[in-house]
């Protein structure tokens, strides 16, 4: 039996001759598969299930492209990259940079056009990891067939998640379900075997001692279970016999299946709850996985941002000059999500602090030309109504 931790030394060694960083992932070393076999595990109902939910709250959340300052200059940089991208099919692209989470990091293209004396991005197209590898210096190399390629200068946006020095691949999500996965099939196919010779009823035959037609017999009781019909000598008697015990072990595999379903779901989800509620929901779990899975949403939407922010920040640099504010690519928040900061910010303000039109569109996530900060009418009918008080008291 092949060792695997001498096939994943020597495949270093290989890679350092050629100059080709190997990916540390130990889970796709051991298993000896790629990032083509992790793209194989979206074969799986449960998997499809999980990463779409988890992919609606990236895909399925407006954005704004705002100005990163007040001056005309970054407006007009903005109004540049918001005509740029217009044609753009940001759901498809959003989709596909999430290969960065699955994955663990995602290389985009930019096709380059330069109508109108301008570097335009005409499209931004997300590439298969597994298209490139790094270099030992950590650059990123495109496979070829017979040599790597270093990619040209400017023309990608490399998206990674949570990268080390040691691991510039990134953190691949789809590793930490390829073992659940793998003993789910086995255990499925383990499962039919099981049905097949359990699911049925036991028949036990008995034939006289010294008798010669218990081969005929035998042959009678299996195509009684083939086909429910069946004949036999006289003197023979047959006997359906049900095993309670034997039934309910079934159970075993049933529960054995949504165990590993569990583990699917829990690191692409951060929880379990929303696939299979189970036997134990309650309000309270429901609301601490409501707001794990905003967490892990806001936590893509960085990752993606991120990715956008560095191409609008070269296409600035390119077009402008380094010394202009590139805009930033920003979700919107659902109101809910802004709950409790509204809380305490009017408990602040009720203490006297005073938010400016800054602070509402950075915590708030609101165009600020649709913010007028003004004193609100109900603190001076506050003082109208306390004066009015004071006079019927007779007071100073």
């Amino acid at each position: 039996m092949p060792n695997p931790d001498k096939h994943f030394a020597d495949l270093i060694k290989q890679y350092a001759a050629l100059d080709i960083l190997a990916d540390p992932d130990v889970i796709l070393a051991k298993a000896g598969i790629g990032i083509s076999g992790l793209r194989s595990l979206l074969n799986d109902g449960q998997v499809e299930t999980v990463w779409n939910a988890r992919l609606v709250g990236v895909c399925g959340v407006g954005f704004n492209i705002e100005p990163e300052d007040v001056n005309p200059k970054a407006q007009r940089v903005t109004d540049f990259i918001r005509e740029m991208v217009r044609t753009y099919d940001f759901p498809s692209i959003i989709s596909a940079m999430m290969d960065a989470v699955a994955f663990g990091f995602c290389p985009v293209e930019i096709i380059w056009n330069t109508a109108g004396r301008k570097w335009r991005a005409v499209d931004f197209v997300p590439k298969p990891p597994e298209w490139f590898y790094f270099s030992s210096t950590k650059e990123l190399i495109f496979r070829s067939r017979l040599s790597g390629q270093k990619v040209p200068y400017n023309k990608f946006i490399l998206i990674q998640n949570r990268p080390t020095y040691q691991n510039p691949y990134g953190a691949k999500l789809f590793s930490k379900v390829y073992w659940p996965i793998t003993f789910k099939r086995n255990g499925v196919r383990w499962w039919f075997t099981f049905l097949e010779k359990f699911g049925a009823p036991f028949i036990y035959g008995k034939f006289q001692k010294g008798a010669s037609s218990k081969d005929d017999l035998l042959s009678a009781l299996e195509d009684m279970i083939a086909d429910s019909v069946a004949v036999g000598p006289d003197d023979s008697y047959v006997e359906i016999k049900s095993d309670s015990i034997r039934s309910q072990s079934g159970v075993v595999h049933e529960a054995f299946y949504a165990a590993q379903n569990t583990e699917i779901a829990k690191p692409i989800l951060g929880q379990t709850l929303t696939s299979d509620i189970g036997d134990h929901g309650s309000r309270a779990a429901a609301q601490v996985h409501y707001q794990v899975k905003n967490d892990i949403a806001r936590s893509d939407q960085r990752l993606v941002a991120e990715g956008f922010n560095k191409f609008f920040s070269l296409v600035t640099s390119l077009n402008f000059g380094p010394d202009i504010p590139a805009p930033r690519f920003v979700f919107k928040q659902m109101e809910n999500l802004h709950k409790e900061r509204a809380e305490r910010d009017k408990i602040l303000y009720d203490m006297g602090v005073r938010f400016n039109a800054n602070y509402l569109a950075a915590h708030y996530q609101i165009d600020r030309s649709h913010i007028e900060v003004q004193n609100p009418a109900f603190s001076s009918n506050q003082n109208n109504l306390h004066q009015f008080s004071r006079r019927e008291n007779n007071e100073p």
